[in-house]
C-alpha cells in the first residue's frame, strides 16, 4: 500500500525536496506529494530532524522533547517505534529512507532529501560574507536567491513548540539581514525600484513583528 502518494514511480534515483517555510510540505519532481504519517510522533520527529537537517542529533535530545520526563527505557522503545513509523511513512510510492542512523545519533538521509531552509542558510550567509568583500554583484546574486526561498515562517503549524521555535527565530532574524543587505546592494547601485520594493518588505515585516 502507498504511504506517499501523488506520482508514478520511475527508475531514476529518488529525490524529495521539503519545504519548510511557510508550512511544512513535500515536493517530488517539483510536484506535491501526501505523506500520509503513520503516527503524529513520527511527523513531529520528522519536523524535528528538519531543524538540525545535515547536523547529527543524540536520540536522548529527541526521547526528551518528544516524550519529557519518560523514563530512559521506556524513551527508547517509544523513539525506535517512532522511527519505524517514519520510515514506513515514506515508503510508499516513493521508497526514500528519510533517516540515518550511527549509533545513538540520528540526522536526515540528506542524499535523498533537500531543505529549502538549509538551501537558505547557504545562500544567505554566502551573500552577506560576499558584501563584507566588497563583491558587490555575487553577493546580490545570492542574496536574492535567499529571499526566493524564504517564503514564510519556518514550520508554521507548530507555532508554539519550544525545540522549532528557536529555529524559526533564528531563520527569521538571518532572513532580516538578508533584506538589510539587499537594501545596501540596491542603494548603492541606485536601482530604486528593487529599493523601494524591499523597503515596502521591510516596513510589513516590522509591522508584523510588533
Amino acid at each position: 500500500m502507498g504511504r506517499a502518494r501523488g506520482v508514478k514511480k520511475t527508475e531514476e534515483i529518488e529525490e524529495l525536496s521539503v519545504h519548510a517555510f511557510g508550512g511544512l510540505s513535500i515536493y517530488y519532481n517539483g510536484i506535491p506529494i501526501t505523506v500520509i504519517w503513520e503516527s503524529q510522533k513520527a511527523r513531529l520527529l520528522f519536523c524535528y530532524l528538519l531543524v538540525t537537517y545535515d547536523q547529527w542529533m543524540h536520540r536522548d535530545k529527541l526521547i526528551e522533547a518528544l516524550w519529557p520526563g519518560c523514563e530512559p527505557s521506556a524513551g527508547a522503545n517509544n523513539f525506535k517505534t517512532t522511527i519505524s513509523r517514519l520510515r514506513k511513512s515514506f515508503s510508499g510510492a516513493h521508497i526514500v529512507n528519510p533517516v540515518l542512523m550511527q549509533g545513538e545519533a540520528v540526522r536526515i538521509n540528506i542524499a535523498s532529501i533537500s531543505l529549502d531552509s538549509s538551501k537558505f542558510v547557504q545562500k544567505a550567509t554566502s551573500g552577506i560574507k560576499s558584501l563584507a568583500r566588497g563583491e558587490m554583484s555575487e553577493a546580490r546574486k545570492y542574496l536574492e536567491e535567499a529571499q526566493d526561498l524564504y517564503t514564510g515562517e519556518f514550520l508554521t503549524e507548530e507555532p508554539f513548540n519550544q525545540f522549532i521555535t528557536g529555529a524559526r527565530n533564528e531563520l527569521s532574524e538571518l532572513h532580516i539581514s538578508v533584506i538589510k543587505s539587499l537594501e545596501k546592494i540596491y542603494q548603492q547601485e541606485g536601482n530604486t525600484d528593487a529599493l523601494d520594493a524591499i523597503r515596502m518588505l521591510t516596513k510589513s515585516l516590522i509591522t508584523r513583528i510588533a
